[in-house]
């Protein structure tokens, strides 16, 4: 293989080369997957039909603040831009209040009337003023926000999606409002898909700059730089247009593949780089001796931490199984294509690298202090600090999710969600269905309707909704306007599924109370119920990537079980402890970060599996055990601590993403990467000395 690679290094590169030109063609115009029922389809437990929920994707959420009360005139005008979009045949339902009716039973007929009225100034002060009483559903208390509910038709193409959101802003813009929002599945949807292909390009674009600046200072040589960029940016297009070819599009949660495949790559590069004291005059010898030493530990730090992302596998999400399938196989193609680039980087005499010698004399001087701890009350001060710490994250996190847990806090996609959270009573789409008999009764309905209220609860579609004094409606017209089923179609706040968990529980138990067969769904309830699922799988997943990569230790030293604990604690500690320190925070796992710590785990295994191996090359040499640790700590502590510094400030751009998950991915491992190191450097080497 070896020999095969160096004597076909430059065809090879070539071809690697032609490659990166067609799979760059094939991703640059990607199809993005973020499609919310591809995650809801797994709750088959769940009582509910999908079909009605998925109804919610189309919903649109519109909005209108105003600086000042909304006078006749300016709501004659809101009027006239309703009624325009109110006939676009690509708009099935709209529901606003101007619509808005309300019934009044007179014990034998329905008489219906309009909520608001236009006709006249005082007639307007009075419809406000009754509306204010029973709280109104499409505007605020304070009179300077409105709401319309509209609904899509269905299968539209995403363009058209778009051009329909842009008309209804632009219609309503000539009201002069202070902002115009637009929310739903749908917007959410277009909008993650316009910014994700911007972050592909512009944080690939910053990372690569760093990284190619923190090399040049420790190398010195542009060259190498050159090269480790080129071999990156090959790995990272190739890897994602595998994901272009297998399905026909790019997963969302792949806009942090970039990262990962950089990090692996300069990694897998520093060490291979590294002064091994390989002396060889022939370059053919010296590669094959070289890759050999340092290349049997480099795969299988590219073994382990593509088990961490094979742990995505047992998750039922789509998404999420396929990240985890790419990003394997992109770890592979980085390795050939590293494994290549070395090679050439010896013919070239590119690794031949004096460096920055202030700077390496610094990082040696580092690491020899802090290898080299005198004082015990540091020592053990230092640990101490990290247990409690540990415990504490323990202790404290929990698993909640919340809808709008990918979206970045200070993002125009989150203030439009803020907005009808805070003001139209929720986001999150909730329907109550219950049979109908002739043993209903109407009150039965309506404190169950008054129930929903107290939990805050907004009723867009309900009997409390609809009717003025639905108290009087016998039992023969209930049965008549609803036949055989009524259902309550309503909206919540985000306030995460652990606390909608108990509130529906409460609202569960109600229903039993009043004697009601109550089934809840849609989309925001099958949310709750499938996210908490969803992300406790992928915690399992990784829980079996750490025992398999423990297992993988104790195969490979000769079936020593010590290894599978020497090995595990300097990777497992450093994430529980970056736990314990977000959850100062108010950290909870969720689905959308539940998976970076696979990623952080297969990414911080490297730097002790890379100390553990080059101890165990200095056992096999004949090195006594403490001869054989300093020899280890000298040859790869320098390359350990240069590539934990080089992950760190390639994942900076990553802290300023559009997205929760990206952002978190970089506090994460950047916190997680400063912890293993320290512990690797501090607690590993007592570790071999006592255990091993």
């Amino acid at each position: 293989m070896l020999d095969f690679v160096w004597r076909y290094k430059y065809i090879l590169f070539v071809l690697i080369f032609f490659v990166f030109i067609n799979s760059l063609f094939s991703i640059l115009n990607p199809k993005i997957f973020f499609e919310t029922e591809r995650i809801l389809m797994y709750a088959d437990d769940i009582q509910i039909e999908l079909e009605e929920s998925f109804n919610d994707k189309n919903l649109l959420l519109l909005g209108l603040e105003f600086d000042e009360k909304i006078s006749l005139d300016k709501m004659s005008s809101i009027k006239s831009s309703y009624e325009n979009i109110k006939n676009d045949s690509l708009i099935k339902l709209e529901r606003s209040v101007f619509n808005q009716k309300k019934m009044l039973f007179s014990g034998l007929f329905f008489h219906s009337f309009d909520i608001l009225n236009l006709s006249s100034e005082e007639k307007y002060q009075q419809s406000i003023e009754k509306l204010n009483e029973k709280s109104a559903m499409f505007l605020s208390k304070d009179l300077k926000k409105i709401f319309f509910i509209l609904e899509m038709q269905d299968d539209l193409e995403s363009s058209v999606q778009e051009k329909l959101i842009n008309k209804l802003r632009t219609n309503f813009n000539k009201n002069n409002p202070k902002q115009v929002f637009v929310s739903g599945q749908i917007p959410s949807e277009l909008y993650m898909q316009e910014n994700v292909v911007k972050e592909l390009f512009y944080i690939t674009f910053l990372s690569a700059f760093f990284c190619c600046l923190i090399l040049w200072v420790f190398t010195m040589n542009i060259k190498f730089v050159l090269l480790t960029l080129v071999s990156v940016i090959f790995s990272i297009v190739i890897s994602i247009s595998v994901s272009q070819f297998l399905y026909g599009g790019i997963e969302l949660v792949m806009i942090i593949m970039p990262a990962i495949i950089f990090i692996v790559c300069v990694s897998d590069l520093m060490h291979l780089i590294n002064d091994a004291n390989i002396k060889f005059d022939n370059k053919k010898d010296f590669f094959k001796q070289k890759v050999k030493k340092i290349g049997v530990p480099v795969a299988l730090t590219s073994l382990t931490t593509a088990i961490g992302f094979l742990s995505f596998c047992f998750s039922d999400v789509l998404p999420i199984t396929r990240f985890g399938l790419i990003t394997t196989i992109g770890i592979i193609i980085s390795l050939f294509i590293i494994l290549v680039s070395y090679s050439i980087c010896v013919d070239l005499n590119f690794h031949k690298l004096k460096g920055n010698l202030k700077i390496n004399k610094l990082i040696d001087t580092f690491i020899y202090n802090i290898t080299h701890i005198q004082s015990k009350l540091k020592y053990y001060s230092i640990i101490f600090i990290m247990i409690l710490i540990a415990v504490y994250g323990i202790q404290k996190v929990e698993v909640d999710n919340y809808l709008t847990d990918e979206v970045n806090k200070k993002s125009s996609l989150f203030k439009e969600m803020s907005f009808f959270n805070n003001n139209f009573g929720g986001i999150k789409p909730v329907t109550f269905k219950t049979s109908v008999d002739n043993k209903t009764e109407i009150n039965q309905l309506l404190d169950f309707e008054n129930f929903l209220l107290q939990k805050e609860f907004s009723l867009d579609f309900s009997l409390t909704r609809m009717v003025d004094n639905p108290e009087l409606v016998s039992k023969s017209v209930l049965k008549k306007i609803t036949k055989d089923s009524y259902k309550m179609q309503t909206r919540m706040n985000d306030q995460g599924s652990k606390k909608s968990f108990q509130i529906f529980e409460q609202i569960k138990d109600k229903a039993d109370l009043l004697s009601l067969p109550v089934k809840i769904g849609g989309a925001g309830y099958l949310f709750d119920q499938v996210s908490n699922k969803l992300t406790l799988e992928i915690i399992y997943g990784l829980i079996i990537a750490v025992l398999t990569i423990g297992i993988l230790f104790i195969i490979i030293n000769k079936f020593n079980f010590r290894y599978f604990f020497v090995a595990l604690i300097p990777n497992v500690f450093p994430i529980v402890v970056t736990i314990g320190i977000l959850c100062f925070s108010n950290f909870y796992f969720s689905l959308s970060n539940a998976f970076i710590f696979a990623i952080v785990f297969g990414l911080i295994v490297d730097d002790s599996i890379h100390i553990l191996s080059s101890y165990r090359s200095n056992i096999r040499n004949g090195f006594q055990k403490e001869e054989a640790i300093q020899k280890a700590l000298k040859i790869t502590a320098r390359a350990v601590l240069k590539t934990t510094i080089i992950v760190i400030i390639t994942l900076l751009p990553l802290l300023i993403s559009e997205f929760k998950s990206v952002s978190q991915l970089s506090v994460i491992t950047i916190i997680s990467a400063v912890i293993a190191i320290v512990f690797d450097l501090i607690y590993l080497p007592n570790l071999i000395r006592r255990y091993l």
